[in-house]
């Protein structure tokens, strides 16, 4: 219907983790080829759910043309910390294989996680520039009400404790560098991303 009536060019699945069903991707791939259905999507999942059940190809098969995952860190130390669940390899196996397959791989990164050292950042550094993904989104990390990240730096947060009155580069508690570094550091390191991308492009 929204695409006889409509003729989008593609769509947005604005679910937090698309496909967190079991069986639920390939069915949808199953639906969308026996419609004869043929569109571009993009959607926010996660690295080890890519990796289970023949996911990746299930995607490729219905359309997929961006997935933004949760990288977050390419520091294992750091995801653990978050407790993310999931593993910088899993990170680079889901990447190498969607990028198999024609859909492009994105990633939603943050910084200034407690803890988090220049060694860490270094290895987030790294493996965005080795596994290149197609785009980036970047933010430093948000104490939401109700985790334990929160509680653990609820005594620290600022009179800003939200982003309706912040942006998401400021810095809420008390991290290893001041909220300033993490603004430029943002900037430069979007550029050279950018710089890279673009040199690869031409070098193909």
């Amino acid at each position: 219907m929204l695409k006889e009536t409509y003729d989008f060019d593609g769509i947005w699945f604005c679910d937090d983790i698309f496909g967190l069903k079991p069986g639920w991707v390939n069915q949808f791939a199953d639906l969308v080829e026996a419609a004869n259905l043929k569109f571009k999507f993009k959607i926010q999942s996660r690295a080890d759910l890519l990796l289970q059940e023949n996911n990746v190809a299930a995607l490729a098969r219905a359309g997929a043309d961006e997935v933004w995952i949760g990288a977050e860190s390419g520091s294992q130390k750091i995801l653990d910390a978050m407790d993310k669940g999931t593993t910088v390899t899993q990170i680079h196996e889901s990447t190498r294989l969607m990028k198999s397959v024609g859909i492009k791989p994105c990633f939603f990164l943050q910084f200034g996680y407690p803890g988090e050292t220049k060694e860490d950042v270094k290895a987030t550094l790294e493996m965005v520039f080795s596994l290149l993904p197609h785009d980036i989104g970047v933010s430093v990390s948000y104490p939401l009400p109700g985790t334990k990240f929160y509680e653990n730096v609820k005594t620290e947060l600022s009179a800003k404790q939200n982003w309706t009155d912040s942006d998401e580069l400021l810095v809420m508690f008390k991290s290893t560098y001041p909220a300033p570094f993490y603004k430029s550091f943002n900037g430069i390191f979007i550029m050279s991303f950018g710089s890279e991308k673009g040199w690869k492009r031409c070098s193909v």
